[in-house]
């Protein structure tokens, strides 16, 4: 799951994900950046987050397309 964090950072808020873990400033973003390991203890809590987030967006898998009634 990190890996897709890693992708998407630019899409999301890294502070905000820390700050709904609970997690102490800029851990998740060292990580994400590669300049520092994170603990695995935070592992487990950002799997579930990030699994949810994902869930709740339909998985990334829907296209979405707009279509000229859609603009009316």
């Amino acid at each position: 799951m990190i890996n897709w964090l890693i992708k998407n950072k630019k899409f999301v808020k890294i502070r905000a994900i820390e700050q709904e873990l609970g997690m102490p400033d800029s851990t998740l973003t060292k990580h994400v950046n590669g300049s520092q390991k994170m603990a695995d203890k935070w592992t487990e809590p950002l799997n579930k987050f990030i699994n949810g987030f994902v869930k709740s967006q339909g998985g990334g898998e829907k296209k979405i397309r707009a279509y000229s009634t859609d603009l009316d």
